[in-house]
């Protein structure tokens, strides 16, 4: 004798289309998750590494050989674009101490277009050969 069949037994086609659907948005927002947070680890990653170029350009002022008023440009690691500028000389110098003070700004840009700025100040004599007073 054959047994009975439950009908209740199992789930509809309408309980599985339910539960695909709500698995499909719990996927997308996943997949949403992480892409913001790639994206926000590379624009990390990004401001660390124009950090470091804009420091390590200040701190070799003497080797670029700028004179004021002049810039100096290039690409570092991983396609940063930096630039380097000499203002020209503020101060009283007229005083005969010598005492102009040149401003130098460093600008970085990453690949995204971001612009990161940076600037030091030095005396005209600390860079800048005596003769360029």
């Amino acid at each position: 004798m054959p047994l009975p069949r439950d009908k209740t037994a199992g789930f509809s086609i309408i309980e599985v289309l339910v539960a695909f659907a709500i698995l499909s948005m719990v996927v997308t927002l996943c997949l949403q998750v992480y892409a913001g947070s790639a994206k926000t680890e590379a624009m990390a990653r990004w401001s660390e590494e124009a950090h470091v170029v804009l420091r390590d350009r200040l701190a070799v002022l003497a080797t670029l050989e700028l004179q004021p008023g002049q810039q100096a440009n290039g690409v570092a690691a991983e396609g940063l674009r930096w630039t380097v500028l000499a203002g020209q000389p503020v101060g009283d110098g007229n005083a005969g101490n010598g005492r102009h003070v040149v401003w130098f700004t460093a600008q970085v840009t990453d690949p995204t277009g971001r612009i990161y700025t940076a600037s030091t100040s030095r005396w005209l004599g600390e860079i800048f050969p005596e003769a360029a007073q």
